[in-house]
């Protein structure tokens, strides 16, 4: 998976204590899987025994990256990228599931989400090859324009296959670290939990509350380059959250930077002035891939497609030397005042 992180701080993860002396313990998991770190809290009734989940839930993301990794030359992901255009080749279930849906999902964001622009991200340096001693030239990048197109890819789910129609890339870099999230999260329901907090490189889902009997409270990060601070605190409940963010990962070249987020159109980094945007969604993979997906659309298109689409979202906008928040209605409500 890429190295980048989407930038969501779980506040929980250093806030959460029991209220109260008979309050359940909060058990907490953490690790480094997928480019990143995760953290995993949950508070089980005492009919369950969770001595086991750590190593358990290890082995549910390690399944993920061992599968969906394109750092990985023995994913299952990096097999079907060398194989063969213009035939179909047998994936693994949840392979073929989670490209349908992010196939879903560049439809309806008119390809703002590609999963196929992953080539062009390694050209820019933003993968898993070192960042280039020189920006990419307009000649490189059209050597790549016939490759980038979501539509280049076809899926079936029964049975699970996937057809390249050109010789395209697939990279689930902004999806699958989501993905991973909602596979923890299944997990931990299917051993009876109703109370978690799942966060995998930031993008988090939750279920229930805290102990206390309040909802997970989550921190948004301010955009600015300072020492990192809270920008803004919401209330989540039985909800995914995944923020993409231009504020971290970027570099610069004479005087100019260039940010992890590539516009799959132009093949560029964008160049607006939305600092990041935070998207909630029913679970983490639609949460990642439209924040992605959002943060392509930039200030403008970004909020419309939102509110069109009834996504709750909050953007950040730089704006006269200060950044101000843009919330979509549906996102007003989980603000904490």
């Amino acid at each position: 998976m890429t190295m980048i992180h989407r930038f969501i701080l779980a506040i929980s993860t250093l806030l959460l204590t029991a209220c109260g002396a008979q309050a359940p313990e909060i058990k907490t998991v953490t690790g480094l899987a997928m480019g990143t770190s995760y953290t995993v809290k949950w508070w089980p009734n005492e009919t369950i025994d969770d001595s086991q989940f750590s190593s358990h839930i290890n082995q549910v993301i390690r399944r993920v990256e061992d599968s969906m990794s394109t750092y990985l030359d023995a994913s299952d992901l990096s097999g079907l990228n060398g194989a063969q255009a213009g035939v179909w080749h047998s994936v693994p279930a949840p392979m073929a599931q989670l490209v349908a849906q992010a196939q879903a999902i560049s439809k309806s964001t008119n390809g703002a989400f590609d999963i196929t622009v992953g080539p062009v991200v390694d050209l820019w340096g933003f993968g898993p090859q070192p960042k280039p001693t020189k920006i990419p030239t307009s000649a490189q990048l059209e050597v790549l324009r016939p490759l980038v197109g979501y539509e280049y890819i076809q899926v079936q789910v029964h049975p699970a296959a996937i057809k390249k129609l050109r010789a395209s890339a697939i990279d689930l870099s902004a999806i699958a670290k989501g993905y991973g999230v909602d596979q923890v999260a299944l997990w931990l329901q299917e051993q009876g939990i109703e109370h978690y907090l799942v966060e995998i490189g930031g993008e988090l889902r939750t279920k229930g509350r805290k102990p206390s009997g309040q909802s997970w409270r989550i921190a948004i990060e301010s955009p600015a380059e300072q020492a990192r601070s809270v920008f803004q605190v919401v209330r989540v409940e039985d909800r995914a959250i995944a923020t993409s963010g231009n504020y971290r990962n970027y570099y610069e070249e004479d005087g100019v930077r260039y940010s992890h987020t590539l516009n799959p159109k132009t093949l560029q980094p964008v160049r607006h002035k939305l600092a990041s945007v935070t998207v909630m969604a029913d679970n983490a993979a639609t949460a990642d891939a439209l924040a992605t997906a959002l943060m392509v659309m930039g200030e403008t298109q970004g909020p419309e497609w939102a509110a069109m689409h009834n996504v709750p979202a909050y953007f950040i906008i730089w704006q006269a030397d200060k950044f101000i928040a843009k919330p979509t209605s549906g996102f007003e409500q989980f603000i904490e005042p």
